[in-house]
């Protein structure tokens, strides 16, 4: 089995993140797919660190693999609830459980 292609260049906004690889591709993902990150504030998402194979967020304690993204593999559901709990302890000044 071939590795997964390496990382070139990886930018976030509120709305996309665009991966560019090392076998050619840019894959642009929307947010929506991962709710931690569509959710996060600005600074949180500047936060990325980017890895031959993988991106992480460690406040977030968000990781994102290349063959995940290439399946455009949405984030799972009980992990999406820790970031919409946050969200709206942030937005509405509640405790997040």
């Amino acid at each position: 089995m071939n590795p997964p292609p390496q990382i070139i260049e990886a930018q976030i906004d509120s709305r996309h993140l665009r991966v560019r690889l090392g076998s050619g591709i840019t894959v642009l993902m929307p947010l929506e797919h991962v709710p931690t990150l569509l959710l996060a504030t600005d600074e949180e998402r500047a936060a990325m660190e980017v890895f031959d194979h993988s991106l992480h967020w460690e406040a977030l304690d968000c990781d994102l693999s290349v063959e995940g993204l290439l399946a455009g593999s949405k984030e799972m559901p009980g992990l999406a609830r820790k970031a919409f709990e946050k969200f709206f302890a942030r937005q509405y000044g509640q405790v997040a459980a």
